[in-house]
């Protein structure tokens, strides 16, 4: 990550997978095993908060003055923004489509199934989701499929995956259907717990497959990893909200040392 282009290039393969698919047109801890099959339920499985699926870098917002007189400040905070725009960029729209189901009553199908159904608007376009949940022990099941008006796109699964601790913990893959087969192109895992909190993206698919951006935060500690599988290196930002140190290390700055 930290250069530029590589960034860029993770972020268009992010993005590719999470966002063109729908509008190309135009830590588990002390749990049972999960039930090996759907059980009819009398409550709807519940849904995780969107917020879980983002990252707090307030520590550089607050403390950007800091970057007018420090080298070593400045140049992990512009990375920091990146970051942050990036995952925005990656997560707004998936995230945004699967919240809507909190607005919208599901309803109970005869296999165990809950189903949701509504539209999800972006600009002047708009998709039909179907949402399916089922609750198998301790875990639910998710796929969303979208159908968009006018366009080669009907009932296609856009993305699918699992919540464990009502939803504190999840990890969903994407599917790009504008590609033969369907691969899953991209995957987020979310985690929190009394460790902190965890935030992931990986590449699943194309050039960039192996590269991961992954938000770390425990207590005051926090960091930003990013994995260029390609050039096998692994680069980071570091930084402690109780006392302001911090570190990085990315391959275009001191050549290399953190």
């Amino acid at each position: 990550m930290f250069t530029t282009h590589r960034l860029q290039r993770t972020a268009a393969a992010l993005a590719a997978a999470l966002l063109l698919a729908l509008f190309a047109g135009c830590a588990e801890q002390g749990l049972n095993a999960p039930d090996p099959d759907p059980q009819p339920q009398d409550r709807a499985p519940a849904l995780p908060d969107a917020d879980r699926l983002g990252i707090d870098l307030s520590f550089f917002q607050d403390g950007q003055d800091k970057a007018i007189g420090q080298q070593n400040f400045f140049n992990a905070y512009l990375r920091a923004v990146i970051v942050s725009a990036t995952t925005q960029l990656v997560l707004t729209p998936p995230v945004s489509a699967f919240a809507l189901a909190l607005h919208t009553v599901p309803t109970l199908q005869p296999d165990g199934s809950w189903i949701w159904v509504y539209t999800y608007v972006r600009g002047d376009e708009e998709a039909q989701v179907r949402l399916r949940g089922v609750i198998r022990g301790n875990e639910v099941d998710w796929a969303l499929r979208v159908t968009v008006p006018g366009e080669d796109i009907v009932d296609e699964l856009w993305f699918d995956g699992t919540t464990r601790d009502d939803g504190d913990t999840g990890d969903w893959t994407f599917y790009d259907f504008n590609l033969p087969g369907d691969p899953a192109a991209a995957s987020v895992h979310w985690q929190d717990d009394a460790d902190g909190h965890e935030l992931a993206l990986e590449v699943l698919h194309g050039p960039d497959a192996g590269d991961s951006l992954t938000f770390t935060e425990a207590g005051a500690s926090n960091r930003i990893d990013y994995v260029d599988a390609g050039a096998d290196g692994v680069w980071f930002i570091r930084w402690n909200e109780s006392d302001g140190t911090g570190s990085l290390r990315v391959p275009d700055y001191r050549n290399g040392q953190e």
